[in-house]
């Protein structure tokens, strides 16, 4: 008993001193997660896969409309090369929502977005979605995202 005496008093010491993680700076993390989703718009509407790549973690999932879940950055480089090649691709997004956990290594953004594409006829068609992403923060401080998901805005087509 003697022996653990010890061990408790300086482990309350540490509790009562606030020896607790910093809080995370969620005015700075939010400005580097919306500065992220940006670099992905801008990555995007230069068609550059590669750099919109590595704004994904290694076993990031994206949860397209309408498709099978995509896994791992070799099938988003796929997911995303086939879709930059539509004619007339060109995407912006706003985002609306950030939320950062209290230990400030997970986020989400959330927001709304605009794709427009080419038809078969060579029209632009826009569509009008909503979106969230899931981030987890790097060891070198940096965001990247693990999970996206988004949908469209328009009704469903008729059968």
């Amino acid at each position: 008993m003697k022996k653990l005496f010890p061990i408790v008093a300086t482990m309350l010491v540490f509790a009562l001193s606030g020896c607790a993680p910093p809080a995370a700076d969620t005015a700075a993390e939010e400005a580097a997660i919306r500065e992220m989703n940006v670099e992905w718009m801008n990555a995007a509407n230069a068609k550059d896969v590669e750099r919109m790549l590595g704004l994904y973690t290694d076993d990031a999932s994206l949860y397209p409309p309408n498709l099978a879940i995509v896994t791992g950055k070799e099938a988003i480089r796929t997911y995303y090369s086939q879709l930059m090649e539509s004619p007339g691709f060109v995407t912006s997004l706003e985002i609306t929502n950030v939320g950062i956990s209290s230990a400030g290594d997970l986020a989400y953004s959330a927001g709304t977005s605009e794709t427009t594409v080419n038809d078969a006829q060579g029209n632009p068609v826009t569509v009008r979605e909503k979106w969230v992403a899931i981030l987890k923060k790097q060891p070198d401080g940096t965001w990247k995202s693990v999970l996206d998901i988004w949908n469209s805005d328009q009704p469903a087509a008729s059968e």
